[in-house]
């Protein structure tokens, strides 16, 4: 019997969210009063930078944040924000001519950059399912259907499989978009690679589950079989991030952050199309994966190496604030999974962790990423930089851990008690 431990982490996980993450997002201080919209850049300081470019990853992921935390809370301050965000999402983003939005903005509102990343158009699918899902606001949903549909229609492959970029008007284009002109060696891959759009089959469970759509079904069934048949990687046990076309495994960088979120989003969307067979096959892959996690890839103090390179098992040092919680929720996954009470000290070790370490008790929020050692909490460079919000920096993945752990938790009291 683990109930006072799933209570502790349900109590834990509603407190971080409102005390800690919601109160920094929804606060007056990040909101553009001049420009409309969210300021594109904060920084550590607590300095607003207002030439910062908008990016539709951030419009999208606030706009998701505060519809579920609407839903989720009755929290008639997150519904003012998920309305003032989906509002900029649709104004400053929205391609009225095209479909889909644009990737970059200015602060005033002028086009940067107009190609059509599959990764954040994404989030506009994401963060205007959330809206719907939250007030049934029908317009929301037309935005949602008709991204779907270009992403059936325009930009998949084939089943489970879609280009990681395209043109204003929809025809493959290269590299990864992520709405820069530039060319990004981190991104750089060989032509014809793909990655796994993971943020659009999370975008396609939450539409699917607000709508129930039989086609959306279809295509989630699609993508959960091409993770299972084509990501699942195993001989390593994990998931291939990049792959070519034959399923070939792109550079030997692995993510441990990705391992665990893709685990959990696989197992919610077979569990939402309630296809016990597919269901099957995700629980057994999954476990495979999380074993792994749990029994390699997490340092001394229980916190989740973001990553490692594959053939030298080199991991990295510093820890970055996603990562982080996505392996909470994967942990507490592992647990419902295998009722392995290792994996629930596993996610309470993770917890612990975040709240020692990642919390910003001055301004609120996590700080992004962060080395301890024997000499104690280094707050460090890394990814998204150390900025308090940024394109990358957002209430997104500590927002839906602090969701999925209030979710798991009370499934596994009521299974408790029953």
């Amino acid at each position: 019997m683990q109930k006072e431990r799933l209570q502790k982490l349900n109590g834990w996980a509603r407190q971080n969210l409102t005390q800690y993450i919601l109160p920094f997002w929804t606060s007056d201080f990040i909101i553009d009063h001049e420009y409309g919209g969210f300021y594109g850049r904060v920084s550590a300081a607590m300095e607003i930078d207002n030439t910062e470019p908008r990016g539709l990853t951030l419009a999208g992921r606030m706009t998701y944040a505060f519809s579920v935390a609407y839903r989720v809370l009755d929290d008639e301050v997150c519904k003012e924000r998920a309305t003032y965000a989906y509002r900029d999402l649709i104004r400053r983003f929205y391609d009225g001519e095209y479909g889909g939005a644009y990737p970059t903005v200015s602060a005033q509102g002028d086009v940067i950059s107009d190609d059509k990343p599959t990764y954040c158009e994404a989030f506009l699918l994401m963060g205007c399912a959330a809206y719907y899902y939250a007030t049934g606001d029908a317009d929301a949903l037309e935005v949602a259907y008709q991204t779907f549909r270009l992403m059936e229609t325009k930009v998949k492959l084939r089943p489970g499989c879609y280009h990681n970029n395209m043109t204003r008007d929809w025809k493959p284009a290269p590299g990864m978009g992520f709405g820069s002109k530039k060319a990004s060696p981190a991104f750089s891959m060989p032509e014809g690679a793909v990655m796994f759009p993971h943020h659009l089959c999370q975008a396609y469970v939450l539409l699917y589950k607000a709508t129930q759509n039989a086609a959306v079904g279809q295509a989630l069934a699609e993508m959960v079989d091409f993770a299972c048949d084509t990501l699942y990687d195993a001989d390593y046990r994990c998931f291939k991030t990049i792959v070519e076309k034959g399923g070939t495994r792109v550079g030997t960088r692995q993510s441990f952050g990705h391992d665990c979120e893709i685990s959990y989003l696989l197992q919610n969307a077979a569990s939402l199309l309630g296809d016990h067979a597919l269901a099957a096959k995700v629980d057994n892959i999954c476990k495979q994966v999380l074993i792994q996690v749990l029994e390699h890839d997490y340092d001394a103090w229980g916190s989740l190496y973001n990553g490692c390179d594959l053939a030298t098992g080199e991991p990295e040092k510093s820890h970055v604030w996603w990562a982080q919680a996505e392996s909470v929720t994967a942990m507490l996954y592992g647990y419902e999974l295998t009722e392995d009470t290792r994996f629930l000290s596993a996610c309470e070790t993770q917890a612990d962790y975040i709240e020692k370490y990642f919390v910003d008790r001055i301004h609120g929020d996590w700080h992004n990423n962060v080395i301890v050692d024997e000499t104690g909490l280094h707050i460090v460079d890394g990814m998204h930089g150390f900025d308090k919000l940024n394109g990358g920096k957002c209430p997104f993945h500590n927002s839906q851990m602090c969701f999925e752990v209030m979710e798991r938790t009370a499934r596994l009291l009521k299974k408790e008690d029953s």
